[in-house]
């Protein structure tokens, strides 16, 4: 059972947060809910489907993942599907907009 968090392509939304923010806003966020990172996700450039925290999840099972915002989830119906289909056991954390589940 591994806490991760993720960082993606620096276009995240409405936002332009480079790799080293995203890293930053995550670890502000863990720190003051009390999460212990065990795990850093780096994302390809130019991708917005998440495939290496799929990936990756067959082999440490995530518990807890945290993304800096809900606009890095895949936005392509049959990509969110996929992501929905092998991550459903995973507790999501979006840092920007303070919200899980």
């Amino acid at each position: 059972m591994t806490i991760a968090t993720v960082t993606t392509d620096i276009n995240i939304g409405p936002f332009k947060i480079p790799s080293n923010g995203q890293n930053m806003i995550m670890n502000n966020y863990a720190q003051r809910n009390n999460i212990a990172i065990q795990l850093v996700i780096p994302e390809p450039m130019m991708s917005n489907e998440l495939a290496t925290l799929i990936w990756l999840n067959d082999e440490f099972k995530f518990t807890k993942v945290i993304l800096c915002s809900i606009h890095q989830l895949p936005n392509k119906k049959d990509k969110i599907e996929n992501f929905i289909k092998y991550m459903k056991e995973v507790e999501f954390h979006f840092a920007l907009e303070g919200i899980n589940g």
